[in-house]
């Protein structure tokens, strides 16, 4: 039993920190992600947005019921009214918007103070001051900053540059770009034009070269027919049209030629 005992003590241990009879576990790794300023300035607006949405509704009512109560009181025949058999005609809305207005003020009061709160005197604005203080603090580099080790930077650019390595998505973009371009030479309808666009911007996509110049053209491209009629589709179109379909094409070939070194495009 003991030597069980040990053995559970060991392996909880193990994964932890003894410190005499307590027994503390790391935490797990956080990510943490850069904050910009103006990001900052609308996680404090969201903080306190529901406080401030709440009170401008009160104050909304009061408003209302205001403007209600003085509407009620200019159309009053005060003559007729105080007779018994008219008085509760007019005794009952007059409450009821006298209530009205008294509860937008009270509401009104009582999320402004909670605002007050919540902006001055809070876990949340103890956190707002900390991090404005970080943002408003003058920095000047003292120190040169320290480059990324070599293999840090090609993991870097390996995630945000081309995937040259999804070699079915090169494949299909060159079959589907010559597809497009002879249903543009070859007469062929707006719809089976811009289907062939979409796919060839599928497969760009899918290589990260969304954003790349022959990214952006081919965009360019697909929107300009997707608002065009078949009736606009002239020879004189679809021959521009073709000729930027081929500067699309020249330039992913150029991109790819650069990540092949040593390519020859003849024997």
């Amino acid at each position: 039993m003991s030597e069980n005992k040990s053995a559970n003590e060991q392996s909880v241990t193990s994964r932890g920190y003894n410190a005499g009879g307590l027994v503390a576990f790391p935490r797990p790794d956080e990510i943490v992600v850069p904050l910009r300023r103006e990001e900052f300035d609308i996680l404090c607006e969201g903080g306190v947005g529901e406080e401030k949405s709440s009170r401008d509704v009160y104050i909304g009512g009061f408003f209302g019921a205001g403007a209600g109560l003085v509407a009620f009181l200019a159309a009053t025949d005060w003559v007729a009214t105080w007779q018994p058999e008219r008085r509760w005609w007019f005794l009952i809305p007059f409450l009821v918007l006298c209530i009205m207005i008294t509860a937008s003020v009270v509401g009104a009061c009582i999320h402004q103070m909670r605002l007050k709160r919540i902006s001055n005197n809070s876990p949340f604005s103890r956190l707002r001051a900390r991090l404005l203080g970080l943002f408003n603090e003058a920095r000047t580099p003292d120190i040169p900053v320290e480059k990324l080790p070599g293999s840090v930077v090609k993991q870097i650019d390996a995630a945000v540059g081309p995937k040259w390595e999804n070699v079915a998505d090169i494949f299909w973009l060159g079959h589907d770009l010559v597809w497009t371009t002879q249903k543009v030479y070859g007469a062929g309808p707006k719809e089976r034009i811009f289907h062939g666009l979409t796919q060839c911007y599928h497969h760009l996509s899918e290589l990260g070269l969304a954003d790349s110049i022959p990214g952006r053209l081919l965009s360019s491209l697909k929107s300009q027919v997707q608002v065009m009629s078949d009736a606009a589709l002239a020879q004189q179109w679809r021959n521009d049209f073709a000729a930027k379909l081929s500067q699309v094409i020249q330039g992913v070939s150029d991109m790819a030629i650069g990540e092949q070194p040593g390519f020859k495009s003849h024997p």
